[in-house]
């Protein structure tokens, strides 16, 4: 006997808050032979789940400031309304005029995985991130962690 959530009796109760305990930045070389750069892993650790997202930045890219990404990530430590995440994310690029809108970009793909987590309780396991943060953390030529 299959019972679809849709037919359930029980509503599905999605969160209205996120609370962001962490986010983490890795810096690692590309492992191309051709390639000259590095991949920038972001990973928000929250009481919904866990968020990835990464972007693929050019070895001689002047534009990446990784102290400049941690004063714009550092603001969203903290327990929020998840309607006010995106509003903090449009004023912040508004309000300070981001010419380097990747590390938003990067930050929104990740609070978009956690929301569909937070849709699907029980899928966002930390163990299997843990086994891969010791891989990234011996590769990294730099990390950031905010909490």
């Amino acid at each position: 006997m299959s019972l679809f959530l849709e037919n359930s009796s029980f509503p599905i109760e999605l969160p209205q808050h996120v609370n962001i305990s962490r986010i983490e930045l890795f810096v690692i070389p590309a492992l191309a032979v051709d390639s000259t750069g590095f991949r920038v892993c972001l990973r928000l650790t929250s009481d919904l789940g866990i968020g990835w997202s990464e972007q693929f930045i050019c070895e001689n890219d002047a534009s990446f400031d990784l102290e400049h990404w941690r004063e714009l990530l550092q603001s969203f430590i903290g327990r929020f309304p998840l309607t006010s995440v995106t509003e903090r994310l449009t004023e912040i690029i508004m309000s300070r005029g981001e010419s380097d809108k990747r590390v938003c970009q990067m930050f929104i793909t990740g609070m978009e995985q956690i929301r569909e987590m937070g849709m699907m309780p029980g899928i966002g396991s930390v163990t299997a991130f843990q086994a891969e943060e010791s891989v990234l953390q011996q590769r990294a030529v730099a990390y950031l962690s905010l909490d």
